[in-house]
């Protein structure tokens, strides 16, 4: 079978590149105490000028995804989610938007939590887990669509160990900040359920992904409402998520492709069961 072709290393690496530098910016202007911040007023989280760079760094990154993607022979086949304008219709790779994007807020939201104690090694560290993430992530996604069965599989399984591992991130992250439900539930709802279509998108073409993929976040947002009151460490927090989110997506993609039995339903639940109950035993420690 004829492999598909190379992925445009020149281009991703610029792109990782330019990603690298303004992120390094970025942990430059964080350790400034006197950053602009922008208090919405009551309790809403306060918005740092940080986090409106590390935004613009997502916009970019998610435009090179799609636009590197869209290069790909097998995307010409491929049905996207459409906008129809009435004079034009726009179709969206949003699927190919989201590990790239994570890819980048994942690892400053986690690795910025240790800057008090690491200081700029954890800037190092933020630095190289992003360039990993994002190189890992671009082109998993660009084999994944590959000709060949046996370089299909390992590529997504690649893509579903970036996404476990973003999942961890941005879970321990969110748990970390201690915001209201009102917000956390939120935030956690969306995170899960765009990661859960990342993974979903592999799937055989069926409708109602972006169902299932809110069901999973709201799954993981009814999960966080208890886990609010839990005296727990944030890495705890996060890996209970971690264990929910597996578990459902897991269980959700053995459906989609028509491989849902008892067996597979047992292992899930003993290996979730069996996660849980270690996070628990960990913390009572």
């Amino acid at each position: 079978m004829t492999p598909s072709p190379k992925p445009r290393y020149d281009r991703i690496v610029s792109l990782v590149l330019l990603v690298l530098i303004g992120l390094a910016v970025v942990f430059l202007i964080d350790r400034n105490p006197d950053i602009l911040r922008a208090r919405l007023g009551g309790d809403l989280p306060v918005i740092t000028l940080s986090w409106a760079l590390v935004i613009s760094l997502v916009v970019i990154t998610a435009t090179g995804a799609d636009v590197f993607i869209r290069s790909h022979p097998q995307m010409q086949t491929r049905r996207l989610p459409a906008i129809n304008l009435g004079f034009v219709r726009v179709e969206l790779a949003l699927g190919f938007w989201i590990l790239p994007s994570f890819a980048i807020v994942a690892p400053f939201a986690f690795f910025r939590l240790f800057s008090p104690v690491l200081e700029m090694t954890a800037a190092i560290i933020a630095l190289a887990a992003t360039g990993g993430l994002l190189m890992a992530a671009l082109l998993g996604q660009h084999y994944a669509l590959d000709r060949r069965p046996e370089v299909r599989h390992v590529a997504r399984l690649g893509l579903q160990t970036i996404t476990l591992m973003l999942a961890f991130s941005l879970f321990s992250a969110m748990y970390y900040s201690r915001l209201r439900f009102l917000y956390s539930g939120v935030l956690i709802a969306v995170i899960g359920a765009l990661l859960a279509y990342a993974l979903f998108q592999w799937t055989p073409p069926r409708r109602g992904l972006l169902l299932l993929s809110g069901l999973v976040g709201l799954t993981l947002a009814e999960a966080t409402w208890p886990l609010n009151y839990w005296a727990a460490s944030f890495l705890l927090g996060g890996a209970l998520l971690l264990v929910i989110f597996y578990v459902t997506t897991g269980l959700l993609q053995n459906h989609l492709e028509s491989t849902l039995s008892k067996r597979v339903f047992w292992e899930y639940g003993l290996l979730g069961g069996g996660l849980l109950a270690a996070v628990v035993i960990a913390t009572f420690r």
